[in-house]
């Protein structure tokens, strides 16, 4: 029996693992939201492993944000799981909110495929 536990079954994080949705706007089509899944060891619960979600935005002129983490209490991921992502973008004109729809597993890796998102972000 291993010392440190998997994370707690969260079947909310699913679509995150490897997952991806179309980022909309007034202006219709801005993008994609790619998603991974991890774990990592946290001290504030030594003894089980935590989620962990990366997310990267790409922009449809195919310029990309910097990969992110997002982790317990989870801000971003609750807001996709809501239908939207708010952007802090490098560049302040595509900062902003986006509304999120979420691609099936057949379209996540179509557009995976399309961007040249692999399926580890970090």
């Amino acid at each position: 029996m291993a010392l440190i536990k998997r994370p707690h079954p969260d079947r909310s994080l699913d679509r995150f693992d490897r997952g991806a949705g179309v980022l909309s706007s007034e202006h219709g089509f801005e993008g994609h939201v790619f998603t991974a899944r991890s774990s990592f060891w946290s001290p504030f619960s030594p003894l089980r492993l935590q989620w962990w979600i990366f997310y990267v935005v790409v922009w449809s002129d195919s310029v990309w944000e910097p990969v992110t983490e997002d982790y317990p209490p989870f801000t971003a991921v609750n807001e996709m799981k809501d239908g939207y992502l708010i952007v802090d973008s490098e560049d302040p004109s595509r900062a902003g909110r986006y509304e999120v729809r979420w691609l099936t597993t057949e379209e996540a890796i179509a557009a995976r495929t399309v961007w040249s998102v692999g399926d580890n972000l970090m």
